[in-house]
């Protein structure tokens, strides 16, 4: 499972583990592994590290879990000079341990521990890559999508999203036709779609209407984040609450709609814009008939192409690690094709290698993960993964729905105003 800047709750799993080698004192080695989870992963996890540990004579494997300050702990272990061995590396977390020299370039190590980087989604790979150098060996990801209760569209009688993408317009119409007042006491029971209040879940949108929030070195926003596709955008998704009334009125919540995957569980809302990580439990309640999902792609302003975001994260090894061959050795089982296997289970990531992925979608009688590998031709990296202490414009950007929805002031003077101030955070 990815960890982004949603504020995802954060784990640790540590794995401890021993071979036949011996330290400095006589004892076994033993290699730590810092990982964020959740209890399902955990149990993934475990089996993996168990797989490993019995392939080891003399091995040991513990599991712990931490639910807070994962990357406050992990940066603080490096610089300690006491890290772990192989810590997972999210896309947002690589400007800084790859500038700070944290990190290890995998790339020379990679063909004689047998990692296959051919092997590898390319533009999951490319999120850890800088040039030739490779700072992590990809685990998982997920583009962003939108799901759909194919139930809650047949009663309705609305037509399903195309496979192959849809414009605004289209997703406007569909929208307002989900959107219900069943019991005619004026307010809405059925909304259409959650609002996208968090950048994470608007960036694919500003894409798919020509647009961006950075300049393509991503060294300013000016010019950008306040660009015509970029207010239009913003612009349009304020509209589907403020306007159209599709999206639920909490918009005042910087947080997000707490309610918003609930409501979808329900069948009182048609889609939820999200990502992989909730297939898990969308998945328990098809099974028990409560659900049929769909899934479509990020919808597109006339004239401009699709594209959506992947989020991913990848196994990586510290810069000053004592035991280097076999932790590079461990990121690449932890990477390598029986652990991404055993991990599929879970449902709660793509696989990053392409063999087990797609044999994971050929074995799906819903078709789900087929549409999300379609997602993956137009997908790009987040622009946290390219830049420097990005969480801070990520906070900033808030500001501009906040003065929209909160104070009336127009979207472009508001874009204007933070973009200057962002800009000015930039350059320190």
């Amino acid at each position: 499972m990815t960890r982004h800047t949603l504020g995802v709750a954060l784990a640790t799993l540590t794995l401890v583990t021993g071979c036949n080698r011996q330290d400095g004192r006589g004892g076994a080695v033993t290699l730590r592994v810092m990982n964020w989870a959740t209890e399902l992963e955990l149990t993934a996890e475990q089996r993996i590290a168990d797989t490993f540990a019995a392939r080891h004579p003399g091995v040991r494997v513990t599991v712990e879990s931490i639910v807070t300050n994962y990357g406050e702990k992990l940066v603080t272990a490096i610089a300690s000079g006491l890290p772990p061995d192989v810590f997972l590396l999210d896309a947002p977390d690589i400007p800084t341990f790859v500038e700070r020299g944290l990190v290890l370039d995998l790339a020379p190590y990679v063909q004689r521990v047998g990692y296959d980087t051919s092997a590898a989604f390319p533009r999951v790979l490319a999120i850890f890559r800088r040039g030739a150098r490779l700072f992590a060996l990809p685990k998982g990801f997920t583009p962003l999508v939108i799901y759909y209760n194919r139930r809650l569209f047949a009663e309705l009688g609305v037509p399903l999203p195309s496979d192959t993408g849809w414009t605004w317009e289209q997703f406007l119409a569909t929208a307002r036709a989900l959107t219900r007042d069943l019991d005619g006491d004026g307010r809405t029971d059925i909304f259409a779609v959650n609002f996208p209040r968090q950048l994470y879940e608007w960036i694919p949108w500003v894409w798919s209407a020509g647009g961006d929030i950075l300049d393509p070195q991503g060294t300013r926003t000016v010019g950008y984040l306040d660009s015509d596709p970029t207010v239009a955008t913003l612009e349009f998704l304020t509209s589907l609450v403020t306007e159209h009334g599709v999206a639920p009125p909490i918009q005042f919540l910087r947080s997000g709609d707490p309610m918003r995957v609930g409501r979808f569980y329900i069948g009182r809302q048609a889609m939820l814009i999200s990502g992989h990580w909730h297939m898990p439990r969308l998945l328990a309640y098809a099974r028990r008939g409560d659900l049929e999902i769909g899934v479509a792609p990020i919808p597109h302003r006339e004239g401009a192409a699709a594209q959506t975001v992947i989020y991913a994260s990848g196994w990586a090894v510290p810069a000053n690690v004592r035991h280097k061959r076999l932790a590079v050795e461990l990121a690449a089982f932890l990477a390598g094709e029986e652990a991404q296997r055993m991990r599929a289970e879970s449902g709660l990531e793509i696989p990053a290698l392409e063999a087990v992925a797609r044999a994971v979608a050929a074995r799906d009688t819903l078709d789900i993960e087929a549409a999300f590998l379609r997602e993956v031709r137009g997908a790009r990296p987040p622009w946290g993964a390219r830049v420097m202490d990005f969480h801070e414009i990520e906070e900033m950007s808030l500001d501009i729905m906040d003065r929209h929805l909160l104070r009336g002031d127009p979207v472009r003077a508001a874009a204007a105003e933070v973009a200057q101030a962002i800009d000015r955070v930039i350059a320190r």
